[in-house]
């Protein structure tokens, strides 16, 4: 790996949506200048699909833009392994090849990388704190600056994370002005700006309070959703269902956000509507030729339905504020 790295890029994918936080306190505080990938358009995800197999999942094409976009504009470009941050749980395995498919899909960039699988399947368990004091000392820091990095950055994402469940957690005894809206899908996909990010627009923008299945404790959601499925091991997979447990009594409706062609999160929302009765969903399966004119009438009928429900009558295309 490449020492005295000075400015490092990262891709506005996968992960960044959950580690921002985490990444930015640690390089940071190493002194390296981080360069983020604007957020996603369509030129990103053209160059993405360029660049990748037809059958991978719309997110990786994504990611794959995002590395591209990054690959003349900084020194190196972080792209970790995530195979699993819990013993008994494993990561998707997009988080697990998206380090191979960048090295070999796009030559003569240097990539910064580590490796993290706490699972109980291996014999050599790498946590994160322990990767990111080696990556810092690969990096060239000293054991003190390495620890300090190391130490700041877990706090820093912690408190992230504690923020904006505690925000959101807030709204859970309360009545809504308008429809309450859960939008039940991962990360990356939920705050990406062609894929998630559109559709709580627009359903802001029909009047409805949204609330996100990513802002809800990642403890109580495995807990929840465990009870629900004792053998789903998909930590992404476990938060959606877990929050979709503990909202489901709190919202008017729920939409599941689908990027194709995810195989567990097609099981997770199956799972999902036939176990929970009583709350209106609908699921939404983005790919890279989705338009957001479709995708506005579907959540135009859907909010009619939860108006209804509610009775407050039907008022397609009276928008409230965002």
């Amino acid at each position: 790996m490449t020492n005295g790295i000075r400015r490092i890029g990262i891709p506005r994918a996968l992960l960044y949506h959950k580690r921002a936080a985490l990444w930015d306190a640690f390089f940071s505080a190493l002194g390296i200048e981080v360069v983020v990938s604007p957020p996603s358009n369509r030129a990103i995800v053209g160059t993405g699909c360029s660049l990748s197999v037809d059958e991978t999942c719309l997110s990786v094409k994504v990611a794959m833009g995002h590395i591209d976009w990054l690959a003349d504009r900084s020194e190196a470009i972080l792209v970790p392994r995530y195979v699993s941050i819990k013993r008994g749980e494993l990561e998707c395995t997009k988080m697990w090849g998206i380090y191979d498919i960048a090295r070999n899909s796009l030559q003569g960039i240097d990539i910064v990388a580590y490796s993290v699988d706490d699972s109980k399947e291996t014999h050599r368990r790498t946590r994160e704190s322990g990767e990111l004091y080696r990556l810092a000392r690969r990096l060239g820091a000293p054991a003190s600056r390495a620890a300090f990095a190391t130490a700041k950055a877990i706090n820093a994402q912690k408190r992230a994370t504690a923020e904006r469940v505690r925000t959101q957690e807030a709204l859970r005894n309360t009545r809504s002005d308008g429809p309450r809206v859960m939008v039940a899908g991962h990360a990356y996909n939920l705050f990406d700006e062609t894929i998630g990010v559109p559709i709580i627009r627009e359903l802001k923008a029909q009047g409805c309070e949204v609330v996100d299945s990513e802002a809800v404790d990642h403890v109580l959601a495995a807990r929840l959703a465990k009870q629900l499925s004792p053998t789903l091991y998909w930590t992404n997979s476990r938060q959606v269902l877990g929050a979709v447990e503990h909202w489901r009594h709190h919202v008017d409706g729920i939409v599941f956000l689908v990027t194709f062609p995810c195989g567990p999160d097609s099981l997770v929302t199956e799972l999902a509507v036939r176990k929970m009765k009583g709350v209106p969903m609908v699921t939404l399966v983005i790919d890279e030729h989705s338009g957001e004119t479709g995708l506005q009438t579907r959540l135009e009928s859907f909010v009619d339905i939860l108006r209804m429900r509610r009775g407050d009558g039907m008022v397609s295309g009276n928008r409230g504020a965002a």
